[in-house]
């Protein structure tokens, strides 16, 4: 629990000074970028080691992490800030997020896909379900003829609202939490933990919306509008994180790594974000369009 709130702390600092850094010398969007793609790569390459110790699955080939980082780097640098792909990426990522979600109901099962094509499949899970975090990332705000780059904070209040649900659970579930939620698969997460998530994740939101439209002074969601999005996206987070519990019960494993303390690897570190960078797209999408035409 120390180890972990530790790590916590030092990983949001980090995100600060990248923030505060790249704003400084005008690359904060770059540096972003490169933070972000450095734990994808991570995360998709523990992913790969899980899934050579899962019997009968055959041996991913490391080009896909290749693959994966060509993605993001293409539609982070090359794409249109308004390209249609974005589309094109939400569907297939609404539908990979489906069959992810059904993998809950049969946790003991290799799937299909992930036994034929362990390549490919971790491309999807990873850098494709998170590449929704770019599109966010180039997002501007809804003033036609003063649009400016709001993206990076939209980035930032994803994963408030997507990891405050994890301290949330933590906090709210230790000591309170008697119901589990999903014994066969995670047996530390509790229906108690998760009220306490979603109430810290709505909290910290409405927080981290105060601090850029007050001492920041930025175009961004007022308070309770950043508190009333966050519910759905904790209430994704939830079950994106039991998805990685069942690749690591089917490939026997504690952690992802050892790479930061109390948590884990960077697979479960970003785990949580899998199903919810898609729906934090799509929410924001729907909001800044509106915003558009409002204004």
């Amino acid at each position: 629990m120390k180890d972990r709130a530790l790590s916590t702390i030092g990983l949001w600092v980090v995100v600060g000074l990248v923030i505060w850094v790249g704003g400084f010398f005008s690359v904060a969007e770059q540096s972003a970028f490169g933070l972000l793609a450095i734990l994808v790569c991570a995360a998709q390459y523990e992913f790969y080691q899980l899934v050579r110790k899962i019997e009968g699955v055959g041996r991913p080939d490391l080009t896909g992490i290749v693959a994966g980082f060509a993605l993001l780097f293409g539609l982070f640098f090359l794409a249109a800030e308004e390209a249609r792909a974005n589309y094109l990426l939400l569907g297939g990522a609404v539908a990979f997020g489906a069959h992810l979600l059904s993998l809950l109901r049969t946790p003991g099962q290799v799937p299909v896909l992930l036994r034929r094509f362990p390549t490919l499949y971790g491309f999807a899970y990873i850098p494709f379900m998170l590449a929704s975090l770019i599109a966010i990332a180039r997002m501007k705000d809804g003033h036609l003829l003063t649009a400016k780059s709001v993206g990076l904070y939209y980035v930032v209040w994803v994963f408030v609202a997507t990891k405050f649900t994890d301290v949330g659970g933590l906090v709210f579930g230790v000591p309170f939490g008697k119901h589990k939620i999903a014994p066969n698969i995670s047996p530390a997460k509790s229906w108690e933990g998760c009220v306490g998530g979603l109430v810290t994740s709505a909290a910290a939101s409405a927080l981290f919306a105060w601090i850029c439209t007050g001492p920041l002074g930025l175009t961004f969601m007022i308070p309770w509008k950043a508190a009333l999005l966050a519910l759905p996206i904790a209430a994704l987070s939830i079950p994106s994180d039991l998805v990685e519990s069942v690749f690591k019960r089917l490939a026997g494993a504690k952690d992802s790594g050892s790479t930061i303390p109390g948590i884990g690897g960077a697979l479960d570190l970003i785990d949580s974000m899998v199903l919810t960078a898609p729906a934090a797209l799509i929410l924001l999408s729907f909001c800044l369009e509106w915003a558009k035409r409002a204004g």
